[in-house]
């Protein structure tokens, strides 16, 4: 049990710290734009790819070495296909028309409830779809999961324990994100809401290009090769051993 504790106490943590990627800004979009009931099916949807990813790694791992696992990651054509999912996200939330059916008063403010939303399926696997498909999201979760395997402390089952802690953390801080961002449906206008709607695309579309442009050699500078998720492994495993 204090493994899994450990894993809370990790996933939050980690969930402040590296939590501001695409996914984030789509749930901020979607907590705003369909309220927190509706919104909260994309941090499951989220916290699905997530459990995903880290399965998929730890049965990897049995496998292929984490070196071989990077190099696989760190293709270019995966972080293409990735950057284009994300662009395509990114151009429909800019370019989509926030649809209403409420009476536009003085202040410009809607009835948010009357705003078309799509189903909480589809708002489910739009989040899984664009966090699974997201790969800076597979080598972080890579980079973790050689920070447990290199570092010999945890047998199988606690991996699996610290783990379990880190998605549930992970999990319950996107849920509070939703219900704090959902709180500003109450002043929000409809002017604020498509300005909104354009921002996030842009941020979106921000991500997919630097990714491709990551992928440039010496497109980058020292400070972000320094943050190299396969510089942090291999300085895990050059650690000395425990004694």
């Amino acid at each position: 049990m204090g493994v899994f504790l450990l894993g809370i106490l990790g996933g939050i943590a980690l969930s402040l710290c590296f939590s501001f990627g695409p996914a984030f800004f789509s749930q901020l979009q979607a907590s705003i734009h369909y309220g927190f009931r509706n919104a909260v099916s994309f941090a499951y949807g989220v916290s699905t790819s997530d459990i995903l990813v880290v399965s998929i790694l730890l049965l990897l791992t049995s496998r292929i070495s984490i070196d071989e696992m990077m190099l696989m990651l760190s293709n270019r054509w995966i972080i293409y296909i990735g950057a284009a999912v994300i662009a395509g996200f990114g151009i429909y939330t800019m370019f989509v028309k926030t649809r209403h059916s409420a009476e536009i008063n003085s202040t410009d403010r809607i009835a948010l409830q009357n705003v078309q939303i799509p189903s909480r399926l589809s708002i489910y696997f739009r989040g899984l779809m664009l966090n699974f498909m997201n790969p800076a999201i597979w080598l972080y979760w890579t980079a973790i999961v050689a920070m447990v395997i290199c570092g010999d402390d945890y047998d199988v089952s606690d991996r699996f324990l610290f783990f379990g802690g880190v998605l549930v953390a992970t999990l319950g801080l996107d849920v509070l994100k939703c219900k704090l961002a959902s709180l500003l449906r109450r002043v929000i206008t409809f002017r604020f809401l498509s300005i909104f709607n354009k921002c996030i695309g842009v941020i979106l579309v921000g991500f997919a290009l630097y990714m491709v442009i990551a992928t440039i050699p010496g497109a980058t500078n020292d400070s972000v090769n320094k943050s190299d998720p396969t510089k942090v492994i291999q300085q895990i495993k050059d650690r000395p051993p425990h004694s």
